[in-house]
């Protein structure tokens, strides 16, 4: 399994700071990744976080 960092657009909160939402995810290849993201029309979904997927980078560890 790899390793990949999803990145969603940077938003501004309420303290005046840009931010943006990241999530780990473990999958047999980038394109397993992007498959799941376009079935779910871009949005990245699991218990407690959702976010639209804007980059997606390959951990090296």
């Amino acid at each position: 399994m790899k390793k990949f960092r999803l990145i969603s657009n940077s938003f501004l909160k309420e303290d005046g700071q840009l931010h943006s939402r990241q999530q780990f995810v473990e999958a047999n290849s980038l394109a397993d990744v992007i498959e799941y993201i376009e079935s779910n029309a871009g949005w990245y979904t699991d218990i407690n976080v959702a976010f639209k997927v804007a980059y997606i980078e390959e951990v090296v560890e």
